[in-house]
């Protein structure tokens, strides 16, 4: 059986060129399939726009998207919080608000921290 050794700089080349082609192929689904269309919407639309379980439904994935996008953000915050040493145990974030409430724990001690989005800087830490 034969085994070559890859060298360091031909792994990073196939590292970084997977990194790439995977940011192009999810840039490119981004791109052209535009949020919240559905064809569906288009076809059925006329027939069922009255309809309540369809509005219900509508209105269920426009929450769930919400959702997904705090998630992230907050996500983001927790691991911030973290890196300097603290343990978090809640995140708050509500859309449309420049700020980001976190509760954590350092040793014994609570603490809530602000932090400014979207830049993630810390605004005040407050010992509870």
């Amino acid at each position: 059986m034969f085994r070559k050794a890859l060298s360091s700089s031909t792994l990073k080349n196939v590292v970084s060129g997977s990194i790439v082609a995977t940011l192009l192929a999810v840039t490119t689904g981004c791109v052209t399939t535009p949020g919240g269309y559905s064809v569906y919407d288009d076809i059925y639309g006329d027939v069922y726009k009255d309809n309540k379980d369809h509005k219900k439904h509508k209105d269920k994935h426009k929450k769930a998207d919400k959702n997904v996008y705090s998630a992230a953000i907050e996500r983001r915050a927790a691991n911030k919080v973290s890196s300097m040493g603290y343990r978090v145990e809640d995140v708050k974030y509500v859309k449309g608000k420049r700020k980001i409430m976190v509760k954590a724990k350092r040793g014994r001690d609570k603490y809530k921290i602000d932090l400014n989005y979207p830049s993630y800087q810390v605004t005040k830490i407050k010992k509870h």
